[in-house]
Parts: structure tokens; C-alpha cells; sequence
């Protein structure tokens, strides 16, 4: 078990889909039939789209489940937000993004409880990860991400602590945490990002 991936919430996969910008959202809970067509036309009748992606497998190509939109006017993200999305007969959920660059440049103003961690192995239960993380802070939630169909591990979670001190006192020596005898990574992730 190597390495695992750490992303702040709402940081939209780096380059991935278009660079941070103000006019991103990330869009969860895609329908694994969504076309690129559907999803720019949806999306499409807020505003002008620049740049948009579904995140696919790299060993598959099979959609991931999730993808991003990115709008030429940063305004149209407010009003894309106010409404509820349904794409294939499925509600979708929406998230503004925040800019990495903008993140690096001003990590005080992105105090948060919740954290991603990725990487996580197969056979590690939700039990596991909690007993795990309430050695750092008294955890409220805590989910392993699931295959809707296999209900296999997606090898990656979140929890959220009843404090964002044990957020910053988690990370304050860097992202990786030896988790079940591997290193697992985990970052801190402001308000407004990906979510449960």
C-alpha cells in the first residue's frame, strides 16, 4: 500500500478541468451515464462555460462519478449554487471551488473540522478509520467512500472533528499519517468544498 492523495476540500483536482479559478464548481454524484454533451448542457444554460471535464478511471476510463464546470464570469457560480441540480434522473451536489494558489497564499483563512484521506485500504472499515482518528480529536463524522453498485471501498474518506484545532494540530507535521502500516495523507479543507 503506497502512497495516498490529500486535497483540500473544494481544491478541484489541481490542473485537472481548468486551473483553480474563481469560476469552478466541482459537481458530485454524477449518474456514470452522463455524457460530456448532458453535463455542458445542463451547466451550460447558467452561462459560458471555458472549460469543463468528467473525471474518468485511468485504468478503465469508466467515469469516476464527478467532474467540474468552469464559467467564464466567476458570478455565475452564486447562481448555479442557489439551485438544485438533478442530471439522469439523480440529484447532483455542487461545490464552489478555491483556487490552490489562492489557498497557499492565505492557509489561515481556510480553518476547517473535516479532512480528506486518501489512499485508504480495502479492507479498513468505517470503524477502523474512526478508532484511528479519535487518537488525534473527539471525531462527529467519519465515511469511507463506496462503489453505489459494489459497495467496494473507493480508497478514500472523510472525517470531521468536533474541532478545527485538531485539524491543524493533525496537520501541522505535513500530510501523511501511517495508517494500518501505510502511509496515508490527509489535509485540512475549508467549508465549501467536496463534502459527504
Amino acid at each position: 500500500m503506497g502512497k495516498s492523495e490529500a486535497r483540500p476540500k473544494g481544491y478541484g483536482g489541481g490542473d485537472v478541468g481548468g486551473s483553480g479559478s474563481p469560476g469552478k464548481i466541482f459537481v458530485g454524484g454524477l449518474p456514470r451515464d452522463t455524457t460530456l454533451a448532458t453535463f455542458q448542457k445542463h451547466f451550460g444554460n447558467y452561462g459560458e462555460i471555458v472549460d469543463s471535464v468528467i473525471m474518468k478511471n485511468k485504468q478503465t476510463s469508466q467515469p469516476r462519478g464527478f467532474g467540474f464546470i468552469t464559467y467564464s464570469d466567476p458570478a455565475i457560480v452564486d447562481k448555479v449554487m442557489e439551485d438544485t441540480h438533478v442530471i439522469n434522473g439523480k440529484q447532483v451536489e455542487i461545490k464552489r471551488t478555491i483556487p490552490k494558489d489562492y489557498m497557499q497564499s492565505n492557509p489561515k483563512d481556510f480553518r476547517t473540522k473535516k479532512i480528506f484521506v486518501g489512499g485508504l485500504p480495502p479492507i479498513l472499515t468505517e470503524d477502523d478509520l474512526k478508532d484511528f482518528f479519535e487518537k488525534y480529536g473527539a471525531v462527529v463524522e467519519h465515511q469511507i467512500m463506496r462503489d453505489h453498485q459494489t459497495r467496494r471501498s473507493r480508497g478514500f474518506g472523510f472525517v470531521v472533528f468536533e474541532s478545527e484545532e485538531v485539524v491543524d494540530d493533525l496537520l501541522a507535521n505535513g500530510n501523511m499519517i501511517d495508517l494500518a502500516g501505510s502511509k496515508k495523507s490527509s489535509t485540512r479543507k475549508p467549508d465549501d468544498g467536496y463534502d459527504f
